[in-house]
């Protein structure tokens, strides 16, 4: 928001304090005693010019109406037709100061559509209690009438005439039923809904207007050119300039972010790109002063990058070029790395064991995030490859990664790894010795028993090693009772 659009707002803010309390005291008789008088300057009329305020494009909304009587109601004790009444004055006295909205949102399932896509996105009830200033006991009831809701649907009842008829939705909004299945039924109908949702609650915390689609092809831009170019080059892209620093106009031509904004004015996109920075949406990489995207916003991208990706890594991989690594190579390194990491998923996802390959010739080379999820994919695939990268990985000077090499061979469970073990069993790390112990449980090598009792004799190790070791021997003395039957 401009700063002159801010100091304005704060000035229409303290003059809506200001007509509340004439209300309260003049209008509506009260309070008279000092104690009830300092609630009402230090608590109710703060409370009531931010959620005016911050719902300011609501004021001739129903249901922002109801949810302002509960408010009054169930937050400072007002009884409910006392707040009723209230509440149209308070309003009218809002419109008064504030005016109305250029974009009005009246239908009333708008308050509900900020209240649903919070819960959805994975707000918790003070945080929505916080931004919106909607009182927690009408969020909480919301919150159960919609999980009751689900339930029912879940069962396989889904139309809102069987739902309306419905004991178990008796007294709930007979306009809240309806809003709830068609906002179930959008994941259905919308591809990606969920990142869209998210979009969404930017934008609405930016105070933009922008479409939804709009800021996640901004994202998508800002991932081609990650860490390429600085938030002035940024702009230039999304407004569509040609300047001396574009040296390739058929590569960013290509750049989904391309001219998109190439309405805004220059500064608007400079404050938008300050916006998402200041939010921690987009990172300024250091030295270098460029730009990439937080992992929030790299959330939003996923579905639509990550599957084409996948498609791309797969193709050169089953291509018979002597370059196929090195190019497989490119498109890991240098990218995002929670793309990258969700890549990593996509692929295991598709059970593709030649990329392991690729797994094999990173490791090192991505940061250690990416190498940590390289280490699970060798567990959940396997293979010869994978027994190669995790037996270096278990001598890693890392401990997380260490750790993570046992858990993977205890995935894989393959006799290979039976002295990396072993020699596991020394780490200095407990963590890494207990993950040491129950992979070698899943190894199933009675030969190991006789190292495990050592261990367990030692009166100086760690408790979790300790119980990790006795649950290992056990299932290694019962493997053995199973051999030596059979024998």
């Amino acid at each position: 928001m401009d700063i002159k659009l801010k100091l304005g707002r704060a000035a229409e803010e303290e003059q809506l304090a200001k007509n509340l309390e004439k209300l309260f005291l003049e209008e509506w008789g009260g309070p008279k005693s000092t104690l009830a008088l300092a609630f009402l300057n230090e608590t109710v009329i703060p409370a009531l010019t931010y959620v005016l305020s911050k719902n300011w494009q609501f004021l001739d909304n129903p249901t922002f109406s109801d949810i302002l009587t509960t408010k009054l109601n169930s937050q400072f004790a007002y009884p409910p037709v006392f707040a009723q009444g209230l509440t149209v004055d308070i309003l009218n006295c809002a419109k008064g100061v504030l005016g109305r909205s250029a974009r009005p949102q009246n239908h009333p399932w708008q308050p509900w559509e900020i209240i649903l896509r919070l819960l959805t996105i994975g707000y918790r009830l003070p945080d929505i209690a916080q931004k919106t200033g909607y009182p927690e006991v009408y969020l909480e009831l919301f919150r159960k009438q919609y999980y009751r809701l689900q339930e029912i649907v879940d069962s396989g009842i889904s139309s809102e005439e069987q739902l309306l008829a419905r004991r178990e939705l008796a007294g709930i909004d007979v306009k809240l039923i309806p809003f709830m299945v068609d906002f179930r039924n959008r994941f259905n109908i919308f591809k990606n809904y969920y990142e869209r949702l998210q979009a969404e609650q930017i934008i609405m915390d930016a105070n933009l207007e922008m479409e939804p689609d709009v800021l996640i092809r901004i994202f998508e831009g800002i991932n081609q050119v990650d860490k390429q170019v600085n938030a002035a080059q940024f702009a230039d892209i999304l407004k569509g300039s040609r300047t001396a620093w574009l040296t390739s106009d058929s590569y960013y031509a290509r750049t989904v972010g391309y001219g998109l904004l190439s309405n805004w004015p220059k500064k608007h996109i400079s404050d938008l790109i300050g916006y998402l920075l200041e939010n921690n949406l987009l990172i300024n990489d250091f030295p270098a002063d460029t730009l990439s995207l937080s992992e929030q916003a790299s959330g939003l991208i996923i579905p639509l990058v990550v599957p084409e990706l996948a498609d791309e890594v797969q193709a050169v991989l089953r291509s018979k070029s002597k370059d196929r690594i090195s190019r497989c190579l490119a498109l890991f390194q240098g990218k995002n790395p929670e793309i990258v990491v969700h890549l990593v998923r996509e692929l295991v996802q598709r059970r593709d064991t030649s990329i392991l390959l690729c797994f094999k010739a990173l490791q090192r080379r991505v940061p250690k995030k990416v190498y940590l999820q390289l280490i699970w994919a060798c567990g959940q695939l396997g293979g010869k490859d994978a027994v190669s990268l995790l037996s270096k990985a278990v001598q890693d000077r890392d401990s997380a990664i260490r750790v993570k090499a046992c858990q993977a061979m205890g995935k894989m469970a393959d006799q290979a790894f039976y002295f990396a073990l072993i020699s596991a069993l020394e780490d200095p790390v407990a963590l890494v010795r207990e993950n040491a112990v129950l992979a070698l449980g899943k190894l199933k090598m009675v030969s190991a028993l006789k190292r495990l009792e050592l261990m367990i004799g030692n009166p100086v190790e760690e408790p979790q090693v300790l119980r990790a070791a006795r649950e290992t021997r056990s299932i290694l003395v019962r493997e053995k009772e199973q051999k030596e039957i059979y024998e």
